[in-house]
């Protein structure tokens, strides 16, 4: 009898500490929270909002001077009569972030466009990432305006350019974090 108490506490303890394990990595998830299109201007265009938690050693090395990508999946498909879904839009957004020294700011760089917009705050620049707005990823003759489509989103953040030899050196680091697709259906 004695035994089974013991047992009964220790599987209550691990209980206890699997649980503030599950909600430590809860405070640091690294999610696609809320995602949608609208036809505008005779083009679909996509918001999308993150939660752009970071692994450890990707923020430390984000502090210590090392830029951070973050690449945006698309892809849309229709569906066809008695043929598998045919993938239209398949395709991949990036922007960086780096501290410019010399200004003593956050610069968000899209890939794209080559835009540059700066912040004052590591925080603000982080909240800029989250928000993604108006990205054009396809025209009504990919994605006609009237026919049903469904969409998918994921998201990576990874440490940008590093000399070879450093990434040879720090190998074992976990330096990018990939979101889980999030996935919905577009209705007309």
């Amino acid at each position: 009898m004695r035994g089974n108490r013991w047992l009964i506490t220790c599987f209550a303890l691990l209980g206890v500490a699997a649980a503030f394990v599950a909600r430590g990595q809860d405070a640091e998830r690294f999610e696609v929270r809320n995602a949608y299109v609208e036809f505008v201007n005779g083009a679909w265009q996509l918001d999308v909002r993150l939660d752009p938690a970071l692994a450890d050693a990707a923020r430390q090395a984000f502090e210590e001077g090392v830029p951070l990508v973050l690449k945006l999946e698309i892809e849309a498909s229709v569906d066809r009569r008695l043929l598998p879904a045919e993938d239209v839009v398949s395709m991949i957004r990036e922007w960086r972030l780096a501290y410019d020294a010399i200004s003593e700011r956050y610069v968000v760089t899209d890939g794209e466009s080559g835009t540059h917009v700066s912040h004052a705050s590591q925080v603000e620049a982080f909240e800029a990432l989250g928000r993604i707005s108006g990205i054009t990823i396809a025209d009504t003759a990919t994605l006609p305006e009237g026919r049903r489509f469904d969409m998918r989103v994921r998201a990576t953040v990874e440490i940008g350019d590093l000399p070879a030899a450093v990434r040879m050196l720090l190998f074992w680091k976990s330096w990018s974090r990939t979101t889980e697709w999030y996935a919905w259906e577009v209705r007309p």
